[in-house]
């Protein structure tokens, strides 16, 4: 699948078309806000406030990612600290949060908004 990853500022080299791995990428938006606290007569106390989309995070994985690439995407996480990311589920803007190298080219992307479906 294909994503776009922007810097939401004006940028010339702030766009990447990014080819992920979606077996191994997680672009999952559906959790809700819920905790859960055990209770002493051995119940538990469930608290639901509710869905927001700003609780997603987006687990990007670039299998086959080039030298020129690699130092594009990373100068616009450096540059810029809000992105957009356009995929099938919508366009959103966030972070990011991590970025790991061991196996690949991973990156953790936590959302703020979501600006269109």
């Amino acid at each position: 699948m294909i994503v776009s990853l922007c810097s939401a500022l004006f940028d010339y080299s702030g766009d990447h078309l990014l080819d992920l791995d979606m077996s191994k990428s997680d672009l999952s938006v559906l959790s809700r806000r819920v905790s859960r606290t055990a209770t002493l007569d051995g119940g538990a106390l469930i608290v639901d406030n509710g869905y927001s989309v700003s609780d997603a995070t987006f687990n990007l994985s670039l299998p086959n990612i080039t030298a020129e690439q690699y130092a594009g995407i990373s100068a616009t996480i450096k540059r810029h600290s809000l992105l957009s990311l356009s995929c099938r589920l919508g366009c959103f803007i966030g972070v990011v949060d991590a970025v790991d190298e061991s196996q690949g080219f991973k990156i953790r992307f936590l959302v703020k908004s979501q600006l269109s479906e």
